[in-house]
């Protein structure tokens, strides 16, 4: 696995989200994120793969999954927005 696994726009979109939020539902993803829900069910795989990420569910009714980055995807997502801030401040100069 690479940077180009994530050259899906929703996989990085994912990535800044669980960032601020530290853990998310699946939900609060297809809400929040503005792509498909194809898109999103897509991308949470290869995340998962690439330890990006981890989902846990509960045992019990209302049965949600929750998702949240792992040490290395908080190092990623980290990284991603600082490229973001970058490309951000160079586009309004």
């Amino acid at each position: 696995m690479s940077i180009s696994d994530l050259e899906q726009t929703t996989a990085i979109r994912i990535l800044l989200y669980l960032l601020r939020r530290d853990t998310a539902s699946r939900t609060d993803l297809r809400r929040d994120i503005d792509a498909s829900v194809a898109a999103i069910y897509n991308a949470l795989p290869k995340l998962r793969k690439l330890g990006l990420i981890k989902e846990e569910g509960k045992e019990s009714f209302p049965f949600t999954i929750h998702v949240s980055l792992t040490e290395k995807g908080k190092k990623v997502a980290e990284r991603l927005a600082e490229i973001d801030r970058i490309l951000t401040e160079h586009a309004e100069s």
